[in-house]
Parts: structure tokens; sequence; C-alpha cells
């Protein structure tokens, strides 16, 4: 009678299959969990809830601030659009540009099929994206710590809160060595000017608040707005000790203060303290978003060229 030879069994290591089911359970769970963050969403400034199924693989922003911090969140690879003026980092420059915030090319942004757009709430794009069914998320930081916010909820929609946590982290700690190099020193007063209408900032505002963190003393007080349009007088009677041209690559500068009724004799133009901005510098200052502590550096040097 013929039997079959019986098939040796290999002894079976109940340690390392108990490990092996161990992962796969702790795998799920994070699974589950990340299910749950994404489904839970976020709330942008326009008050509605933008939730995801997973983490966006295919992302366009249009607002500069937006590209830097999907980038400096680790998800530059999972942009497919940007804005005209999103620069930096200098790689996104090779993305489809997809026209200004308030003249959208949206045949084209609607052609690339993202499945997260980050928009600035004032546009209306957000409004006009609505009956296509794609995910938008409308904000942008009006204060300092409202940039950390905007942080947490790309996180949060992103699948990076650990990098959010970790970016902030490293900024209040920049901004933190940057205060303590000037620490002691007079703050100069400063008129910090938009445009030369004159439109400047006020101290509440996230520019103003960077000028605090300088070492600044900004002349423009809270009562006046954070962005407020001054009565030229006002900064003649302010008399401030130096002077942040903003508009310069648009063409000012201290040979056009000079020939402003009453500006030739303020003691930042006589002390040739009049600091004109290249459209790079402006672009770090004015941008709610990753390089605010580079924004805080460039003017500390400004205030206080002999502590660095």
């Amino acid at each position: 009678m013929n039997r079959s030879i019986p098939t040796p069994r290999t002894p079976v290591d109940e340690g390392a299959a108990r490990r092996a089911l161990a992962r796969v359970a702790l795998a799920l769970l994070a699974l589950v969990a990340l299910s749950a963050a994404l489904a839970q969403g976020v709330v942008d400034d326009l008050g509605r809830t933008v939730t995801l199924d997973r983490p966006p693989l295919r992302i366009v922003t249009m607002v500069p601030s937006h590209t830097e911090a999907v980038c400096a969140l680790g998800r530059c690879d999972a942009l497919v659009g940007r804005d005209t003026f999103s620069n930096f980092p200098p790689t996104v420059l090779a993305l489809p540009d997809l026209g200004s915030a308030f003249s959208p090319d949206l045949e084209a942004l609607v052609a690339l099929e993202p499945d997260l757009v980050l928009v600035d709430e004032f546009s209306g794009i957000a409004e006009a994206l609505a009956p296509f069914g794609i995910a938008v998320y409308a904000g942008t930081p009006q204060s300092f710590e409202e940039i950390f916010e905007l942080f947490e909820r790309l996180g949060r929609l992103l699948d990076a809160r650990t990098e959010a946590a970790v970016l902030e982290g490293r900024i209040r700690g920049e901004i933190a060595a940057i205060k303590a190099i000037t620490a002691g020193a007079s703050a100069p007063s400063v008129y910090y000017e938009l445009d030369a209408s004159p439109y400047s900032v006020g101290p509440d505002g996230f520019i103003g608040t960077l000028i605090a963190f300088a070492g600044g003393d900004n002349i423009v007080t809270a009562d006046l707005g954070d962005f407020p349009l001054l009565d030229p007088e006002y900064v003649v009677a302010s008399d401030p000790e130096l002077i942040v041209l903003a508009d310069a690559p648009y063409g000012e500068s201290i040979e056009t203060l000079r020939a402003r009724a009453g500006w030739s004799g303020l003691q930042a133009v006589v002390d040739g303290r009049v600091f004109e901005l290249d459209a790079a510098q402006v672009d770090v200052i004015s941008r709610a978003g990753p390089r605010v502590a580079d924004g805080v550096a460039l003017l500390a040097r400004l205030f206080h060229p002999d502590r660095f």
C-alpha cells in the first residue's frame, strides 16, 4: 500500500507571529486614526468645513504663502499648479501658472483635477469652484499667531501634523534667538510704507508684529488699524528715525520722499536711514508663511546693524 510521505511542518515562531499581528493591528489603527482625522476636517476662514477622504495627491495653491507652507511641510511634490506670484521655493516656477487670485484661469485649474485647492477668503475662487465638487480651503493669516493656525490646519489636511509642529517650533526658536540678540537695544521709531498713498502697517497685523520682534517701534498706533491709509502729516509729525520702503520695487526711494511736502526734513531722510527693499525682500516680509523668521532677521539687521 502506498502511503504519502508527510510533509515536515516548519516550527511556528509564536513570538514572531504575535509581533507581526501587532504590527498589522497598529497599522490598521493608524489608518483608522488618519481616516477619522481627515473625516473630521478643518474649518476655513469662510466658516466652511473642509474634509478629505485621504491626504491630497494633487494640490493647487493660489496664495504664495500657502505654496511656501505646503513645501515647508514636505508636500511640495503634491503641487500641480500655482498662482502667478508663487515663486518660492524656485522649483514651483516649473508648475502651471494659473493666474492671480483675482484673475484666475479657472478652466485650467479645474483641468488639473486637483483634490485640494488652497485660496484666500476674499477672491471668490472658493465660491466659483463650488459647482465642481473640488475640496477648497479658503483662508489667510491676518495676524502672527494665525500663521501657526494655518500650519496646524494644513498639517491636518495634508497628513503632516508632525511637520507642522516642527515648523512652528523652528520659527518660534529662530525669532526668540533674534530677540535675544537685540535685547536691551534702544528701539528706533519706524515707518513702514506699503505704498505712497501712504499705506502703512499697524502694530497688531503680522508685519507690525515682525517689526516689534525685530526691535523696532512702529509709529502707527493700534487704533489706526492693521493696514491704515495715513495722512502724510501724521508721518511728518511722527518724524521716524528709520523708514522701510516696501514700495521701492515700484519706484519709491529716498529721492521721492524728499520731494514730498515736509518729508525732506524727516530724521530718517536727513540721516539716510531710508531702506529701499527689493522685490525678494518684500516677499519675505509680506508673506505670512514659513519665512517669517527670515523677515524678522532682515528687519533686525536694518534696525540694529551693530548687533549683527
